[in-house]
């Protein structure tokens, strides 16, 4: 089903998130961390919870479940269990597939000689996983695949947009972001971003931002995104 669009604007780059946006894994995230909290917090992670932490960096949601920020050795090895648990979930799942419709826009994004880049809370573990699993690197210069460098601010903070329209080249006025979460949006929204759209993934909270300030509207197959 394609989505209803608010209105039309001429693409001078496209900038995806990569979690519940290219690869709908939200539900691998959340059992990932629901593990974590049961072991570390002894209770379950709720819904709502879930979709306050979806797009927020590893050492941003340890540190919510801890209640505190560790050490970095404690926040290493946290981290790397929980991506652990990720990893073994993905393989559970196979075959890994990209979102619905991306190869097809990112056809059309090549013929139209129109950029794409990649801005993403995972860390660099994770995006190198991804690229062996979808070639990703086929799709997406490599330089141009923005990930969590556990320097910059996370998301909702605008500062991994900034960046991706700096390796673009290109005003974040001109660029046209997806993304499945509040933190993503608000990030974009915040980085001056021309046009967002939002992702209805599995697991997105979809009414919430669907509705969000900025959004221009809503994306459940990449084939009808009308790239223009």
């Amino acid at each position: 089903m394609c989505a209803r669009w608010c209105r039309l604007r001429t693409d001078k780059a496209l900038i995806f998130d990569f979690n519940g946006t290219l690869f709908w894994d939200s539900e691998y995230h959340r059992q990932a961390w629901n593990n974590v909290s049961m072991l570390y917090r002894k209770k379950p992670l709720s819904l709502g919870e879930s979709h306050h932490l979806n797009g927020r960096t590893n050492a941003e949601t340890i540190t919510y479940l801890l209640g505190y920020l560790p050490d970095p050795a404690e926040l290493e090895r946290l981290s790397e269990e929980k991506e652990l648990l990720y990893q073994q979930i993905c393989m559970d799942n196979q075959p890994l597939q990209l979102a619905p419709g991306f190869l097809d826009l990112a056809s059309r994004a090549k013929e139209l000689a129109v950029p794409m880049a990649i801005a993403t809370s995972a860390g660099r573990s994770n995006i190198e996983r991804y690229k062996r699993w979808f070639d990703l690197c086929a799709l997406i210069d490599e330089s141009l695949i923005i990930y969590d460098n556990k320097v910059r601010k996370g998301k909702p903070e605008p500062d991994i947009y900034l960046d991706a329209c700096r390796a673009l080249g290109i005003e974040p006025a001109l660029c046209t972001v997806f993304e499945d979460t509040k933190a993503g949006i608000l990030s974009a929204r915040r980085a001056g971003i021309g046009s967002i759209w939002a992702v209805a993934s599995p697991g997105s909270d979809r009414e919430t931002i669907q509705a969000m300030e900025g959004v221009h509207g809503l994306l459940e197959d990449f084939s009808c995104y009308p790239l223009q």
